[in-house]
Parts: structure tokens; C-alpha cells; sequence
């Protein structure tokens, strides 16, 4: 496993522009698993994933006569696919490219290799519920803040195998995946028993910002969402979101003062392993097994 990669080194709220354009970028992935993958019920092939050795995001396999995924070098802005054997087959770089460029080169390269790459599309996400920018009028991808897109892969390096570490002690998790509508990381955890129709569930994640942030942050997130009066305290600098859902937070801004790997690992872990403890024992105590 990779050592943590010290974080937090650039202001988190100064990841905002380089946040939008890998948003934007791992849509082709998102847009081929959507049109060539087979179709699961929960759209995990949709999602992402995060491939620690080569250190890029990385698509469902799609099969194919010449079998491949759709990858992206977060750092190089860089599209990529891959054979089975995870080496490169073609790859464009997106700088100076528009979105409309990065599709139309996609759609030629999956042709050459057996599928029919008219298919691809970009998702349609609910009005006001994905983030504006230019690229989504024409504009070119830019490279000119390659330290803070280096800096975004870390905050997703650094918690995989927090989350993997959940996975292996937690039942009934699922994988670790990446979702392209709000590019959050995620693990969902199903627990026994039902509470007003609805199965107990705990979604650990990190986003890397959004509407509710403006920076990357971690969340403990209980559903259905218990009673905002009586939430327990936070440690590890952990606080409660209440508006519009309920969860525990960790922004990056809370992280420990001292900038080193040797205290940001164990604050974030010990958040996360706590706010799930919490978590689970808040839907234990407010939701008896219904039948």
C-alpha cells in the first residue's frame, strides 16, 4: 500500500477550478460504462474506481474483441485506455481539448477496437444538480494548475485503503467506488432492519467539493437520517451536517495544523472508524427490526 501523501499543503478551497475540470473529465469514463458495460441494477457500471499502482481513475471493463477500460491520468489530464493487462492502448491528452474533441476521439478509438462507439454519450444529470463551468460550452481543458490536480488524486490515493480497511471488517459493504454525478468516493454499508420502509444503511465517503463544501471533506452519512436534536459530539474535528442530509463531516481545512503524513493519516482514520461507530449505533437505537 502506498504511504499517505501529505495533503492540505495547498489552501483546500484553491482545488476549486482543477476540481471542476476532472469532474468534467471523468464523464468519458462515465459515458462509456453507461453505453458498454453490462448493466447493473445499483449503476455501479457507471462508476469509477481508483487503481493504486498505476494511480489513475479507472472505468468498468468493457467487453469487446480486443476487451479494454477507459482511464484518466488526474494529473497529465489525461484520457487513456487500457487492455486487460492494464497497459496503454491509445491516449489523448485533454489539454486544448474541448469535451466535443475528447468524445469524438473516444468514439474513433473504441470503434478500431470492435464496439460501436456511436453509443457513447454523456450522461444527463438533473437540472442544477451538476456544476457549471465553461467546458460545458466549448471551452478547452487546461493544465496550468498541475500541482492541485496532483493534490486532488491524493486526497482519493490516500483514502482507498481506508475505505478497503472498512470494507475487510465491516459486513455487508460494498466496494469502494467513485460516482461520476457528484464525484465522491464511497462505501455503503446495509445493516439489519427496516425503519419507516426504508433499509438502514451508512454511506462513508469523501467528496472532493461540492455545493454543500468548497473543499474536499470526508463524510459518515446515517440514513434514514436520525433525529438532529440529540446528536452525539464529534471528535477529530468532526462536526454534523444537518441541512438537506444528515452526516458527520471532516473537512480538509480541520485537518491537524502540523502538515506531515504522521498526523493527517490517524485523524482521518480515527473520524472515520468513530463517525461510523456512531453512526451505526444511532440507527440501531432509533430504528427496531421491522418485518
Amino acid at each position: 500500500m502506498k504511504a499517505w501523501q501529505t495533503i492540505a499543503k495547498i489552501p483546500p478551497d484553491a482545488l476549486v477550478e482543477s476540481r471542476l475540470q476532472l469532474h468534467y473529465a471523468i464523464q468519458f469514463i462515465a459515458a462509456t460504462g453507461t453505453a458498454l458495460a453490462e448493466p447493473l441494477p445499483d449503476y455501479s457500471h457507471t462508476s469509477l474506481a481508483w487503481h493504486p499502482v498505476l494511480e489513475v481513475f479507472v472505468g468498468s471493463a468493457i467487453q469487446a474483441p480486443q476487451p479494454f477500460q477507459v482511464a484518466l491520468d488526474p494529473v497529465r489530464l489525461k484520457l487513456i485506455l487500457l487492455n486487460q493487462q492494464s497497459e496503454t492502448i491509445a491516449a489523448l491528452p485533454l489539454p486544448g481539448k474541448t469535451m466535443a474533441a475528447g468524445l469524438n476521439w473516444l468514439q474513433q478509438e473504441l470503434s478500431q477496437l470492435g464496439v460501436d462507439g456511436n453509443k457513447i454519450a454523456f450522461l444527463d444529470y438533473p437540472p442544477d444538480d451538476f456544476p457549471d463551468h465553461p467546458l460545458a460550452y466549448g471551452a478547452s481543458f487546461d493544465i496550468h494548475q498541475a500541482l492541485a490536480l496532483g493534490e486532488l488524486a491524493n486526497y482519493y490515493a490516500n483514502t482507498a485503503p481506508l475505505f478497503e480497511a472498512i470494507i475487510a471488517t465491516t459486513e455487508d459493504a460494498t466496494a469502494t467506488r467513485i460516482w461520476p454525478h457528484h464525484f465522491d468516493m464511497a462505501t455503503l454499508i446495509m445493516l439489519p432492519g427496516i425503519k419507516n420502509g426504508s433499509p438502514l444503511t451508512v454511506g462513508v465517503g469523501l467528496s472532493p467539493g461540492d455545493t454543500n463544501y468548497n473543499e474536499p471533506y470526508w463524510y459518515v452519512s446515517p440514513y434514514p437520517y436520525p433525529d438532529t436534536a440529540s446528536l452525539p459530539a464529534l471528535d477529530r474535528d468532526g462536526f454534523w451536517h444537518t441541512q438537506h442530509w444528515v452526516g458527520a463531516v471532516l473537512p480538509a481545512s480541520r485537518l491537524a495544523e502540523s502538515i506531515s503524513a504522521e498526523a493527517q493519516q490517524p485523524q482521518v482514520e480515527a473520524f472515520l472508524q468513530a463517525a461510523l461507530r456512531t453512526s451505526i449505533a444511532l440507527l440501531k437505537s432509533e430504528s427496531p427490526a421491522e418485518v
